[in-house]
């Protein structure tokens, strides 16, 4: 398995390639915007995208499925509550956005426990709601894909519409905390982490 990052938007989302050696399939996660930049990175590294996954449905993070979806005839999938968002977007974060693309309706909505597999790849799906009411994130390996929800040494706002702060922090501590602590954070904004910093340096939920 490889791992690979491009900051994309105006608001630096990390937007992330997984790929399996062997096969040279991939999933592209939290597309957020520069659909160009996004396809280029997959021709030249000649990657193929089976699924494009979104941790949550806000516009930085689904700005750019559709053309992958377009392209390369990809499965879009999101957290089973999150799908009927995914076209109720936030106007005033898409108009920040400058490049945003109306995300395609969801082949399905992934639900805790999901697996997904690319190639020799297994991708499990953990709910963690807080940040929106269907946020996931995506267990690979030694590896976690948190979006908005858990970020080095802070959380994701839970003052959006379908935010909650309670269950925010309860899926970080019941559900992110109880992977291993030397898993690698892997967050929608900003710096990779590791499950045990977190739990050590992270003021909102130690």
């Amino acid at each position: 398995m490889k791992t690979e990052v491009i900051q994309v938007g105006v608001l630096a989302t990390n937007c992330y390639i997984v790929s399996d050696d062997t096969t040279n399939e991939c999933v592209v996660i939290d597309p957020g915007g520069e659909s160009a930049r996004i396809e280029d990175h997959l021709e030249n590294a000649a990657l193929t995208p089976t699924f494009v996954l979104a941790t949550h449905a806000h516009g930085d993070h689904t700005g750019a499925a559709k053309s992958l979806v377009e392209k390369y005839g990809a499965q879009f999938l999101i957290g089973i509550h999150d799908v009927a968002a995914v076209n109720q977007q936030l106007e005033w974060l898409v108009s920040m956005l400058g490049d945003f693309q109306d995300p395609p309706v969801p082949n399905r909505g992934l639900e805790h426990g999901d697996k997904l597999t690319v190639g020799q790849v297994e991708i499990e799906v953990l709910s963690t709601p807080g940040h929106t009411p269907g946020s996931v994130s995506f267990y690979v390996e030694d590896h976690v894909y948190t979006g908005d929800t858990l970020f080095r040494e802070t959380i994701g706002r839970f003052d959006l519409s379908g935010g909650d702060e309670d269950k925010e922090i309860a899926s970080i501590k019941k559900v992110l905390f109880e992977l291993d602590d030397t898993t690698l954070v892997l967050p929608g904004h900003g710096p990779s982490s590791t499950i045990g910093h977190e739990k050590i340096a992270n003021m909102f939920v130690r």
